[in-house]
């Protein structure tokens, strides 16, 4: 139990961690002219997404189920705490759509969508974080 949250939390931090930066890193590469840098960015925006976002996405979803399905947890609030996190599997995969629009277009105008998602990745990380903290006992 205590090594499922364990993993659990990590995987949380990791994966909020990187889908807090990932707008601003997308946003970031299509700020430049130079053809090098864009390249060289844009492999390493993908790298963030496929090697650090996603498996730690997978991993905290994973390990979630796990602990409340373990705890035999079906309250009301758990299902509002789902939502919020069913929202940021959206925003994750609204990341993910802007890498592959920056990638077929260098210089699209996505600073704006950017920052959406930004702000609505940093309070649906807000709202499930007071969601858990005040969860029922």
């Amino acid at each position: 139990m205590p090594l499922l949250k364990l993993l659990h939390f990590m995987a949380l931090i990791c994966w909020c961690g990187a889908l807090l930066y990932l707008p601003a890193m997308i946003a970031a590469g299509t700020r430049s002219s130079d053809e090098l840098f864009y390249r060289d960015h844009t492999h390493l925006t993908r790298a963030v997404f496929n090697l650090v976002a996603t498996p730690a996405a997978l991993l905290a979803i994973g390990s979630g189920t796990a602990l409340f399905l373990r705890d035999s947890l079906f309250d009301a609030w758990l299902i509002v705490k789902l939502t919020t996190v069913a929202g940021m599997v959206i925003c994750h995969a609204l990341c993910g759509v802007l890498i592959l629009r920056i990638e077929r277009d260098p210089q699209p105008a996505v600073g704006g969508q950017c920052v959406s998602i930004g702000v609505l990745i940093a309070t649906l990380i807000s709202l499930t974080l007071w969601l858990v903290l005040a969860k029922p006992f």
